[in-house]
């Protein structure tokens, strides 16, 4: 089901029949996480999301029937309750009651649940790529058995366009889509797709005699700092020049261009990823770029990945994105016979890069020797803020597995269905590369 409860198609992943859970474990761990700064006091769990129902002391016991009536008669405890809840549950639970329905479609309380998830990581994962076929776009679900498809988009999105999706960037929920029209004309989509609402937003300088071309375009909302969310485009008609897009205003600026020679102009500008309010690119050459939407110029300065110069040449990127509230680069290590990646961390005053994780594969290789043999890649990275719970998720010819880098074990997700066996410039397309997957939440964000 798509969220809102509307039928998609079937998707590319298929439950695997008796999957695999391997326990990697040994007197040699594959894994090693080392340490980044000083030992710290003991973290206190989080009880934000706890929630405490006070009982009145002389009852000695409370029946299912009291419960609903402490429930029901409580407004400020039943709204408590269900921000707790997905708002993908939410749609659907609006038919319980017409006092469900007012609470749920309160614009305040949405307003109240749009922050509260943000605050709650996420392990939902949305795949798509332009090269494979059919033009669709899949969910994987890693907080429980059961799996779910975005589909092709065939709600009112399908419904309201015809055509074939080119690009996809997602940011806390919200998704930013081009949309090749009858092969004519490219149009700028705003959609979220657990309400099935969707805005067409206008290019830059749309109508005039010589708008610019924008090649690519990102987009960054944060509900802990606003309602709104802004768009940042990317064009080369004179240079490298980006526009931004707020849909406050609903118009678009124009931000800061960069100085050539400057800046690597060379980077993965379809795949910003959005973190400490900047917009991140990764670049080529083992450097990223990054723009400041609020002040709309670039940093003038990024560290680079602390990669010997000597031997950029045998590590490939494998991994460029936020989890946790931390941004990470994974690099595979092709220095020598084994499969060793190192996983880096940005620290949040952009000061270095320093080396988070650092993991040997050549133990998984034994039960999966395709992986060094024909390749795999890892679309997912998954950690909490502390980086005690790392994980990763490893696309491999025909499936998914995850591991688990801490508890040193793997597990087979799904079995991914055919796809488009077309080679572009950066690879074979049988595999998910880490430019297509993106984290997503369900949010009752507007667009």
């Amino acid at each position: 089901m798509l969220p809102g409860g509307k039928t998609a198609k079937t998707s590319r992943f298929k439950p695997i029949q008796n999957p695999k859970r391997i326990s990697l474990n040994s007197s040699a761990s594959p894994s090693t996480r080392l340490p980044s700064s000083p030992s710290k006091a003991p973290i206190q769990e989080n009880q934000e999301n706890v929630l405490k129902i006070p009982l009145d002391p002389s009852s000695s016991a409370i029946t299912i029937a009291d419960s609903e009536d402490l429930v029901t008669n409580n407004e400020d405890l039943l709204t408590n309750i269900l921000l707790k809840l997905p708002a993908k549950s939410l749609l659907c639970f609006r038919c319980v009651s017409r006092q469900w329905r007012t609470i749920i479609s309160d614009p305040e309380f949405r307003r109240r649940h749009i922050r509260s998830i943000r605050c709650c990581p996420t392990s939902d994962f949305l795949f798509f790529s332009p090269y494979i076929k059919p033009n669709e776009i899949d969910l994987l679900s890693l907080s429980g058995d059961g799996l779910d498809s975005v589909g092709n988009l065939s709600s009112r999105l399908r419904r309201s366009l015809e055509g074939r999706i080119i690009s996809l960037q997602a940011c806390n929920g919200l998704l930013c889509i081009q949309f090749m029209v009858n092969y004519i004309r490219i149009e700028l989509i705003v959609y979220n797709p657990t309400t099935s609402e969707h805005r067409t937003i206008p290019w830059p300088n749309e109508g005039s005699h010589s708008p610019p071309i924008v090649r690519y375009t990102s987009i960054a909302f944060d509900p802990l700092r606003s309602d709104y969310y802004k768009l940042l485009g990317v064009s080369f008609d004179c240079g490298l020049q980006f526009f931004i897009y707020s849909s406050e205003s609903g118009v678009w600026r124009v931000g800061g261009a960069a100085v050539a020679g400057t800046f690597d102009s060379d980077c993965y500008f379809d795949k910003g990823v959005f973190w400490n309010g900047d917009v991140h690119f990764m670049g080529k050459k083992f450097c990223t770029l990054c723009f400041d939407v609020e002040n709309g110029c670039l940093r003038p300065s990024m560290p680079r990945i602390p990669i010997r110069m000597e031997v950029m040449g045998k590590w490939d990127i494998k991994y460029f994105g936020e989890t946790g509230g931390n941004l990470y680069a994974i690099y595979l290590n092709r220095i020598n016979t084994a499969v060793l990646s190192d996983v880096f961390e940005l620290k949040r005053d952009y000061s270095q890069w320093v080396v988070k994780y650092r993991f040997d594969f050549s133990h998984l290789v034994t039960y999966y020797p395709e992986m060094k043999s024909c390749g795999c890649c890892t679309p997912c990275f998954i950690a909490d803020e502390e980086g005690k719970n790392a994980r990763i998720v490893i696309s491999l010819k025909g499936k998914f597995i995850l591991y688990d880098i801490n508890r040193v074990f793997v597990k087979e997700l799904v079995e991914v269905g055919p796809v488009c066996s077309n080679v572009d410039e950066r690879g074979n397309s049988k595999w998910y590369r880490w430019y297509e997957a993106y984290q997503h939440v369900g949010t009752f964000a507007s667009v």
